[in-house]
């Protein structure tokens, strides 16, 4: 801001109104030798008066402090460009949060897709997943039942009830063996469960029930795609100091018998060193496909 080039606007505006200093001094309540500093460029109007000022000299507080009259439709473009800046700003911010919101709902989708992928491929389709729910529930109430209301031509209906039900399970009979197949490796299961004496006594855990509820089967071999386990009847007897399965089912004695054992790491770990376990090729499994029954 330059005094003098407001002084001169002050001074232009008076005299095309015809007034006096002292008129102007008066409408103001300043005295005139004020009104003439401002015009002879020696100060500013006081900040109180400016805007009193404007309105009497019908000038705008734009061109006052300015020093000088600025064409209107220059400010119109300058206020106009000014304007478009800023929605173009806008609009720049608005794509790029835009984006950057798009980008990480696209990842959030992804790993939704891939982690649906993973479980439908790799988990367990309703069992029980936990060792602190597996040995309390009474599974020989729970098959006796599945046998009675199905005259016991249901094996399958035990066989998927089992813990470990995982979507790729199948089984036959083979003789008096039953061969359970996961379509998964051992090394899988255990990674997806984190918790590798919960798989060990899941599967001990389903042969004693197949042992227990189906009187013509000697051993259970359970497949992955990288391991089978199997084991006799009278292994895991032994295993339990029964001299019979049919001890557990004389006075529903599962519980003490069986689930009591499975809570221990100790037996589960030295029970599962009894189980009989050799790879399984690729070609083997070409050949042998496991069926449903």
């Amino acid at each position: 801001m330059d005094p003098k080039k407001t002084g001169i606007i002050i001074s232009d505006a008076r005299k095309k109104l015809k007034m006096t200093q002292k008129d102007l001094a008066d409408k103001l309540y300043v005295s005139d030798k004020a009104v003439s500093k401002w015009e002879r460029g020696l100060c500013f109007p006081d900040i109180s008066v400016l805007i009193p000022l404007t309105e009497i000299l019908n000038i705008s507080l734009y061109d006052l402090l300015r020093g000088e009259k600025v064409n209107k439709k220059e400010v119109e473009e300058t206020i106009k460009n000014t304007i478009n800046y800023s929605n173009s700003e806008i609009k720049r911010k608005k794509k790029k949060y835009i984006t950057i919101c798009s980008i990480i709902i696209s990842i959030i989708v992804l790993v939704s897709i891939v982690s649906l992928i993973f479980i439908s491929k790799n988990n367990d389709i309703g069992a029980i997943v936990d060792r602190d729910t597996i040995h309390t529930i009474n599974y020989y109430s729970d098959y006796k039942t599945t046998i009675d209301n199905t005259n016991g031509e249901k094996l399958e209906l035990i066989v998927m009830k089992l813990p470990l039900r995982w979507k790729e399970r199948q089984f036959i009979v083979d003789d008096s063996t039953i061969k359970i197949n996961y379509g998964v490796s051992y090394k899988d299961v255990v990674k997806a469960y984190n918790d590798e004496n919960y798989v060990k006594e899941a599967m001990i855990n389903n042969a004693s029930v197949i042992f227990t509820m189906v009187s013509d089967v000697d051993s259970i071999e359970i497949r992955y795609t990288d391991y089978r386990y199997s084991i006799s009847k009278e292994k895991l007897q032994k295993a339990y100091d029964i001299s019979d399965f049919d001890e557990v089912i004389e006075n529903d004695n599962w519980v003490k018998l069986v689930s009591k054992k499975l809570i221990n790491d100790e037996f589960v770990n030295d029970t599962f060193k009894l189980f009989n376990k050799s790879k399984v090729s690729k070609d083997e499994l070409k050949k042998e496909p496991v069926s449903d029954r």
